[in-house]
């Protein structure tokens, strides 16, 4: 009985694991991608994703893996095919396990800006953006960051109007 649940265990254990993700099948979906221009196709940018996600969660100490998971995020929110909470658990992921990685910072900013304008919420946004100061006071972005906390909740066209002033 013990061995059959030790072969049971481990076997669900293997299929939960999936197919390794390669560097190689990474630069395949890229291709793939950033080959086609302006008409990328919805399931090709949505298995890129997907692959950059799983190689770091494989490959957690590969120094690959913090660049594909912004690589990621970077084309989650620019496409914003996957949806806004996508971006979001990226970009947690990112803050989480590589808070050195040079393109955090980045991704906490881009994370503001989701939950700001992608998903209108304010409260989050500037929670997040308070977070990034904390975090990384003397980053480029902070300023930026101050601006984006001044600017919560202003709709676009008071925006417009106080920059033509």
């Amino acid at each position: 009985m013990k061995k059959i649940l030790l072969i049971l265990s481990l076997a669900l254990m293997m299929a939960s694991c999936g197919p390794k993700m390669t560097v190689e099948e990474i630069n395949k979906l890229e291709s793939q991608v950033f080959a086609k221009g302006i008409n990328v196709e919805k399931e090709n940018v949505v298995k890129l994703v997907d692959a950059y996600v799983l190689y770091a969660k494989q490959n957690p100490d590969d120094v690959k893996s913090p660049d594909y998971l912004f690589k990621a995020l970077d084309v989650v929110v620019g496409v914003n095919m996957e949806g806004p909470q996508k971006a979001i658990d990226i970009a947690n992921i990112m803050i989480e396990q590589y808070p050195d990685f040079e393109m955090t910072p980045m991704a906490m900013f881009l994370k503001g800006f989701v939950y700001e304008n992608m998903m209108n919420d304010n409260e989050k946004a500037l929670d997040t953006y308070h977070q990034f100061l904390e975090r990384y006071p003397n980053s480029p972005l902070a300023a930026d960051v101050e601006s984006s906390i001044k600017n919560v909740g202003i709709p676009l066209e008071e925006l417009i109007k106080t920059f033509e002033q």
